[in-house]
């Protein structure tokens, strides 16, 4: 699966990885089918990483709010806590260009690729991300055996500063490279250990 992640080739990359090892295969299965349905309700991503840290929602291809599991053309509107993008009206968006499904004798794997692009309801403006359109997020989950695992790989992180003002440069500056430090990599970690978390 590994091998569906865009090479690093500029810019920063960030990898985070959240494991658990169940007791038995029929345990480990059962509980990623509760995995599954975690990382497919993205509406509902920011429950399982904590308060405070940035909202998700699922959009249609027109940006109206949706209800389904994410598939190709649909895109995450994003919420930075704190510093709000005035491009997308408050929001950074990002299309979903990969979702793939693969099954093996004793493995699954989920995988979802984003990466960064203009407000749906305004197509024609500049890209609304803090990143540029080479970045791209890689979200996946896999069960091998008794372990699952959650996975978030950035590649190719840059900020963006094309075609925007002074202000909108400056936050897009101070998010990116916030994020590239320290804060997407917490973000995500919360993501990641959330999404598979184990109730006895």
């Amino acid at each position: 699966m590994h091998e569906k992640i865009p090479p690093q080739k500029t810019g920063a990359k960030s990898d985070t990885i959240s494991e658990i090892e169940l007791d038995s295969v029929a345990l480990a299965k059962d509980h990623f089918d509760k995995v599954k349905r975690r990382f497919l309700d993205v509406n509902c991503w920011e429950l399982f990483a904590g308060t405070e840290k940035a909202e998700f929602s699922l959009r249609d291809g027109k940006g109206e709010l949706s209800l389904d599991h994410p598939k190709v053309g649909d895109y995450f509107r994003i919420k930075v806590p704190g510093l709000h993008n005035p491009t997308g009206d408050g929001y950074d968006w990002v299309q979903v260009e990969k979702f793939e499904k693969e099954e093996g004798e004793n493995s699954e794997c989920l995988y979802i690729r984003v990466r960064p692009t203009s407000d749906p309801t305004k197509p024609e403006d500049t890209t609304a991300h803090f990143f540029d359109s080479k970045a791209t997020s890689n979200f996946l989950i896999k069960r091998e055996g008794k372990m699952i695992f959650a996975e978030v790989h950035g590649r190719n992180e840059i900020p963006n500063t094309e075609n925007l003002n002074v202000i909108e440069k400056i936050r897009n500056s101070l998010v990116a490279v916030g994020g590239m430090i320290a804060g997407s990599k917490f973000q995500w970690k919360s993501l990641t250990e959330g999404l598979i978390k184990h109730e006895q």
